[in-house]
């Protein structure tokens, strides 16, 4: 017998994710370097907008010391995720600090904050891990905090996060201070954007804050050999690498190191999107030989830029059906489009799309992880013909697709075609007992292959559309209905006091949707948290109304099932309900 208390592991738990989070930092500035942070650069604000704002539920919290001698005091008596060490300060040099800090914490990050480049001319040619894990420049931008706290927490979730939770990474080889100071802020501002705007809008409110935990990591390194491991390690999971042409190999500075790193990844996988950046216009042919994109670090268009390579190589944005001559054939906001696209667009653009991971970089950027996992293997030059291949995405999509109906939809965003799911909330709060008890048998059906284990046999559960216990709550408070349910005993009178009163705007446009999408008949009946209760089962109790939902009138249709939706409502007042409610009390 399948044990059903066992977790299905072939998907992504996002509660997994970024075990390794910053929640304290500690910050050693001179008071004077401190103020300019605080009033001129907003700090706090800054982080706290970053974070709050994206509904997280935390925020890393600054404590700030002004020498060597009492950030050592303090490190020894709280724990201290992130040490930030400005560069004056007042009783030792930085370096001494980091080195300090680090003989005590060696695993502890200490991040060395300038505020322009001329500062670092004091410090000596070469620093080492030992002391200071990575230099920043402030340069008057404070959305580099953020940016430093999203950096450190990426390198220690970086080989569970990809290797585990399958999640994509970005790499980025820089060696100036500077110039990672501004990328950085940039690359992950627009990956939370997107991140946020992107993610399946049918999941609740706390699977959208765990999916957020899902973005992709940025892996930054200022040299080849550390750019290489990590292509050998993670480029299953790389949608993309944004390049510096003149870098750090074996020590040296070499001035096309960028160039012959574009080759060897392209001996690795040629569909990799690759982006070239320097200061130096004439890059841009060594770019073109590598088939590779062009970032000029003095263009004033830098950010717009860098957002189009990410937006269309990193799958970003609407996905745009192309030929290889870049021409426009077809588009995709949704993965229903998306799965129609594939099936409609001509055999040219499949394989273009195909050849460069276009597909699973799309789907992985709105977190659906196992679905680009099965698209990533996929080599166009390994099928015979273009429609072979189409049928192998299409079987592959298909299968995800129907997997993904054993989880409860948002209706009016579901995930894909709703007229082809069969479970779908209206609205939020708890399900009541008989719809739990429908979507827990569908969950376990699905998740053990039950139909398949008995092919004679037609195993399904009735379409449902499930009301949530809000819209009752907000129902009964915003008609002033909890005196007169609870004084009125006359059930006629009770009937119509409901009947005037109205449903949520959001209820009806979604109730309205759903009378244009289906005509079949419908059974509306309650759900409530007492029903099928182990220590008050109120089951029957409540009303059913059967409609039979075949006007040629959507209008009617649509009256019909308000009336009975608030006829519902009411028979949870009625005097049976009450008396075996105060009886089993």
């Amino acid at each position: 017998m399948a044990d059903f208390f066992v977790g299905n592991n072939s998907q992504t738990d996002f509660q997994d994710l970024m075990p390794h989070r910053i929640h304290e930092i500690l910050l050693v500035a001179s008071p004077y370097d401190a103020f300019i942070l605080e009033e001129d650069g907003h700090l706090t604000e800054q982080i706290l907008t970053e974070y709050i704002g994206m509904n997280f539920n935390y925020a890393p919290r600054v404590t700030r010391v002004s020498t060597g001698q009492e950030a050592i005091k303090i490190i020894t008596k709280k724990k201290f995720d992130l040490v930030i060490v400005m560069l004056r300060i007042e009783d030792q040099d930085p370096i001494s600090l980091g080195t300090a800090i680090k003989e005590k914490y060696p695993r502890k990050p200490v991040i060395l904050l300038a505020f322009d480049e001329t500062e670092l001319k004091q410090l000596p040619d070469t620093i080492t891990p030992k002391s200071i894990n990575r230099i920043f420049i402030w340069s008057g931008d404070a959305s580099v905090f953020p940016a430093i706290i999203k950096y450190v927490e990426d390198r220690k979730n970086a080989k569970q996060d990809i290797t585990k939770g399958d999640v994509r990474s970005i790499l980025l080889i820089e060696d100036s201070p500077r110039m990672y100071s501004i990328l950085l802020p940039l690359i992950y501002k627009e990956i939370m954007y997107q991140t946020k705007n992107l993610m399946n809008r049918s999941l609740s409110q706390s699977r959208r804050l765990l999916h957020l935990r899902a973005r992709p990591k940025v892996l930054l390194t200022p040299n080849y050999e550390t750019a290489q491991h990590f292509v050998k390690k993670y480029s299953k999971n790389m949608i993309g690498v944004i390049s510096d042409v003149r870098f750090l190999k074996k020590g040296v500075k070499q001035s096309e190191a960028g160039l012959e790193f574009a080759k060897w990844v392209r001996s690795v996988d040629s569909s990799i999107p690759i982006m070239l950046q320097s200061t130096e216009k004439k890059n841009q042919k060594i770019a073109e030989e590598v088939n590779a994109d062009f970032l000029h670090k003095g263009s004033h268009m830098l950010l717009n830029d860098l957002r189009r390579f990410m937006v269309q190589n990193f799958g970003f944005g609407d996905f745009i059906f192309r030929l290889p001559d870049n021409t426009k054939v077809g588009k995709a906001k949704t993965i229903e489009e998306f799965i129609q696209g594939i099936e409609e667009i001509p055999v040219d653009s499949l394989i273009y799309h195909a050849k460069s991971h276009h597909f699973s970089n799309w789907l992985a950027a709105r977190t659906e992880f196992g679905l680009a996992s099965k698209l990533r293997p996929i080599f166009a030059h390994e099928f015979k013909t273009g429609e072979s291949l189409r049928s192998y995405l299409l079987d592959r999509l298909q299968a995800e697709k129907e997997e993904s109906e054993a989880h409860v939809l948002d209706y009016m965003s579901a995930r894909f075609n709703r007229e082809k799911s069969d479970f779908f909330r209206l609205c939020g709060g708890s399900l009541g007992g008989k719809a739990r008890g429908l979507g827990f048998a569908r969950a376990m059906i699905k998740r053990y292959g039950i139909r398949e284990k008995f092919d004679a046999v037609r195993i399904r559960v009735p379409q449902c559309a499930v009301i949530g216990t809000d819209e009752f709550d907000r129902f009964m408070k915003d008609n002033d209905l909890w005196e007169k349910a609870l004084r009125i005993t006359d059930n006629k009178a009770l009937e119509r006091a409901f009947d005037k009163s109205r449903l949520s705007i959001d209820l009806m446009l979604k109730l309205e949707s759903f009378i244009k999408d289906n005509r079949h008949p419908l059974a509306v009946r309650s759900s409530s948290l007492l029903e099928d209760s182990q220590y008050q089962p109120l089951a029957g109790t409540y009303e059913t109304y059967m409609l039979p939902n075949n006007s040629r009138s959507s209008k009617k249709r649509l009256n019909e099932l308000i009336t009975a939706i608030k006829q519902v409502y009411a028979s949870t007042f009625k005097g049976e309900a009450k008396s075996l409610l105060d009886t089993t009390a």
